[in-house]
């Protein structure tokens, strides 16, 4: 239904069959906890098959990414600090911007910034934490999508060493 709270789920409280058909629930309407609970796990367990699937669309679409004039595929990463000021939702905490909110980081590969990486992270979360794996992973999406030589580019919060480099 897209709803995006949880609290939702007492929408049809008195329409118990309804819920138990449409989303598959065989008991009985979960607690908003549990149904949070339900989700996130859903979710971090569909993590590579959502990414995988999204490779596979830009492919099947004929997508190519584009080339800078030197030849190379641009592919940048940045965190980008959501604002979720007066909330109370998990996760939400002050970000290096001064707002509360969330701090997901993302990667957009060739001139035309095709998502092909992100992952949702805490506000107070470090732009370096966790980048390494997240820089294996885009790479490697990257692979599957071209044989061009990439430069990654990621923004000032990470090693001056590592702020740009080239993946033949």
């Amino acid at each position: 239904m897209g709803k995006p709270a949880c609290e939702s789920v007492h929408e049809f409280d008195d329409d118990q069959e309804f819920y138990k058909y449409a989303p598959g629930i065989t008991r009985s309407i979960p607690s908003e906890e549990t149904l949070r609970q339900r989700m996130d796990d859903i979710g971090a367990s569909l993590r590579s098959q959502i990414l995988s699937e999204n490779t596979e669309m830009l492919k099947s679409n004929g997508i190519v990414p584009g080339r800078l004039p030197n030849g190379y595929v641009p592919v940048d990463i940045d965190v980008t600090p959501f604002d979720n000021s007066k909330t109370h939702k998990q996760g939400v905490s002050r970000t290096y911007k001064g707002c509360d909110g969330y701090a997901p980081i993302m990667a957009y590969t060739g001139t035309e910034g095709y998502l092909i990486n992100c992952e949702l992270r805490e506000g107070k979360q470090h732009c370096q934490k966790h980048t390494p794996e997240f820089l294996r992973e885009t790479v490697r999406l990257c692979r599957e999508i071209t044989d061009e030589p990439l430069l990654v580019r990621l923004d000032s919060g990470n090693d001056a060493r590592t702020k740009a480099f080239i993946m033949k």
